[in-house]
C-alpha cells in the first residue's frame, strides 16, 4: 500500500471513530437522528457528509429556585409571544412552542404538562390566570427575540427566552434565555479527505429543538437533583469543538 493511501486510511479510520463512539461528537442535543456517508478511494480524496450542528452556549439562567423541588410538578405551557416583526407571527409562536413543549414532554421533568394553544401570545397575568383554572402548579411561557428560517440552504437563527411562574404565589421561579445559529452548509477540506456539511430541511426547527433540549435538562435537575445536567458544554464552534457532528 503507498504511504499516501495509507495515510488516507489512516485519517479516514480516526475521523469514523470519532463520528461513531464520542459522545460529544455525535449525539444530537435534542436526540435527532445523525447520519454521515463516505466516498472516495485510494486513489481519490474521501470525502464524508455530515449533519451540520447547532452553535451555541449554555443557557443564561436569570432566575431560578434556591432549593430543588424534589418532585415532579403538574404545570400548563402556553404559547410564546413573538417580539420581532414577522408575517403570520402567531402561526410561528405557535409551531415553535409546539416543537419546545414536545422536547420538553419527552424529558419527562413534570408530572403533567398540558399545552394551551388558545391561551394567546404569552402574557404573565393572563398566563397565571388560566393556570389556576386549570389547576396546575406552575406555568411556563415565554418570547421568541430572534428568528430567521434558512431552511436546508442557509443562515439559520432562534433566540428564546423562557419563564416559568409558581401558580400560587405568582412568583416568578425561573427565567432562561438562549440562542443557537445553523450557518449555510460549508465544505471543509483537509487534503486527504473533505468534510461536507448538509443541514436539515428544518433547519430553525431542529434549532428550537436544541435549545428546548439544553434549557429542559436545567429544569430536570430542578426536580430531579440526581439527575446530571446535559446542556451545551460551551467554548468554541469549531468542527471539531466538541459540539459538532
Amino acid at each position: 500500500m503507498r504511504p499516501n493511501a495509507r495515510t488516507s486510511v489512516f485519517v479516514a479510520l480516526a475521523l469514523l471513530f470519532c463520528l461513531s463512539t464520542q459522545p460529544g461528537c455525535t449525539k444530537a442535543p435534542d436526540d435527532s437522528p445523525q447520519s454521515f456517508t463516505t466516498t472516495g478511494d485510494f486513489s481519490t480524496p474521501f470525502q464524508f457528509q455530515i449533519n451540520n450542528f447547532v452553535r451555541r452556549q449554555n443557557p443564561a439562567v436569570y432566575v431560578s429556585p434556591l432549593r430543588p423541588a424534589g418532585y415532579r410538578p403538574k404545570a400548563l405551557f402556553v404559547p410564546f409571544r413573538m417580539v420581532q416583526q414577522t408575517a403570520g407571527a402567531l402561526t410561528v409562536a405557535d409551531q415553535i412552542t409546539r416543537q419546545f413543549w414536545q422536547v420538553w414532554l419527552s424529558l419527562n421533568a413534570f408530572q403533567t404538562l398540558q399545552y394551551e394553544p388558545e391561551a394567546g401570545p404569552y402574557d404573565p397575568q393572563r398566563a397565571l390566570y388560566l393556570a389556576r383554572r386549570e389547576g396546575a402548579e406552575l406555568v411556563i411561557g415565554g418570547y421568541i427575540n430572534h428568528f430567521i428560517d434558512g431552511a436546508s440552504g442557509g443562515d439559520s437563527s432562534v433566540s428564546l427566552a423562557v419563564e416559568i411562574y409558581d401558580v400560587k404565589s405568582g412568583m416568578l421561579l425561573w427565567s432562561l434565555a438562549q440562542g443557537g445559529m445553523m450557518e449555510s452548509r460549508q465544505v471543509h477540506d483537509f487534503y486527504l479527505f473533505s468534510i461536507k456539511e448538509r443541514n436539515p430541511v428544518d433547519a430553525s426547527g431542529f434549532i428550537v429543538r436544541t435549545l428546548a433540549w439544553d434549557m429542559g435538562h436545567e429544569i430536570l435537575y430542578w426536580v430531579d437533583p440526581g439527575h446530571k445536567p446535559q446542556g451545551a458544554s460551551g467554548g468554541g464552534s469549531g468542527i471539531f469543538s466538541g459540539k459538532g457532528f
